[in-house]
């Protein structure tokens, strides 16, 4: 084994990568999502691994110097692992779709907080029209109170009120 660092972490991501090619198992999502393209490979950082991402050039040099048969062999084994294992999500994850359930999550709270975002402005706005015409009426201050309180258990927001201009 080698002192040097990087060296390590080549040596030790070019074994995950056959394991996870073995292995075929759902495990190594963090190795097949980033077999797309060289650079991604290159700057995987698993540091329980003893993994160091880097710039792909300097992968490429130490690649060559510790692995056997340089980094056409690890090329050659990431083109295997895209094949193998990916060989329906290929087209998907080109096209910007989630690679992974957690990655799938996290784009659907996203769109999920961009909705409500909209759907707050939106209310707003409509809020303020309201308001201009519940200050010239003093009958509808209790159902605009209701209402108001249904708005903040809906959106766990609270209206903001000016003070001042009452």
């Amino acid at each position: 084994m080698t002192n040097n660092i990087k060296g390590r972490s080549v040596i030790n991501l070019y074994k995950e990568m056959q394991n996870a090619f073995n292995e075929k198992s759902d495990k190594y999502v963090w190795i097949t999502a980033k077999c797309n393209r060289q650079s991604e490979l290159a700057s995987i950082t698993r540091k329980g691994k003893k993994i160091e991402g880097m710039a792909l050039g300097s992968f490429k040099k130490y690649c060559n110097e510790y692995i056997d048969g340089g980094f056409k062999a690890v090329d050659n084994l990431r083109k295997s692992i895209l094949k193998e294992l990916t060989s329906t999500d290929v087209g998907e994850s080109n096209s910007g779709k989630p690679v992974n359930k957690l990655e799938e999550a996290l784009s659907e709270i996203e769109l999920l907080r961009r909705n409500q975002a909209i759907l707050v402005k939106a209310y707003n706005e409509l809020n303020t029209i309201a308001l201009d015409l519940i200050a010239n009426s003093k009958g509808n201050t209790l159902e605009y109170q209701k209402h108001q309180d249904l708005f903040s258990s809906y959106f766990g927001l609270q209206l903001a009120v000016d003070n001042e201009k009452s």
